[in-house]
């Protein structure tokens, strides 16, 4: 293939999935430029590893759980940097906080197993079953996830009021 076509076919495929991307990464970081890293790089391991898809469904599933751990990486790697100095945490723009609603903070603030399975749920439209097959967890756990992290945010979010 001609690289104007093969750059013309990731194009197509960068406008197809890069929000989906970026709202997988917001949902781990609140800085804009965390968020817009890991989006760019979920991309760039996709044009330089020959990544092969059967079909749209297969690019976005692969694509959300590789966002997702890059996240996880760069939180823990991000975390094992700033364990030995926490105060020199950035400070987040009062506009960016303004702009969170009280439910995507509290969705952010939960542990990592019941924010994946409540992403893909919820705001990216997955089945239970379909979550479990992405994941690699039995479905029986995907769903009792669910349940636990919606009484969780319920129990936050009645707090919050």
């Amino acid at each position: 293939m001609p690289a104007a076509e093969g750059l013309s076919a990731f194009e197509s495929f960068y406008d197809r999935h890069w929000k989906t991307v970026y709202r997988i990464c917001m949902m781990f970081f609140q800085s804009e430029a965390d968020v817009e890293d890991c989006t760019e790089d979920v991309f760039v391991k996709v044009l330089t590893g020959g990544m092969v898809f059967k079909d749209e469904v297969h690019e976005k599933k692969w694509l959300s759980v590789a966002a997702m751990n890059l996240c996880k990486d760069r939180l823990r790697s991000k975390k094992r940097r700033d364990e030995s100095n926490i105060d020199d945490e950035p400070e987040i723009a009062q506009e960016e906080k303004d702009d969170n609603s009280d439910v995507l903070e509290a969705v952010r603030a939960l542990p990592d197993k019941y924010r994946e399975v409540i992403w893909l749920f919820y705001y990216e439209g997955y089945q239970a079953d379909e979550i479990a097959r992405m994941l690699e967890r039995p479905p029986s756990t995907v769903r009792n996830q669910l349940r636990d992290a919606r009484a969780l945010l319920k129990e936050v979010l009645e707090k919050e009021r």
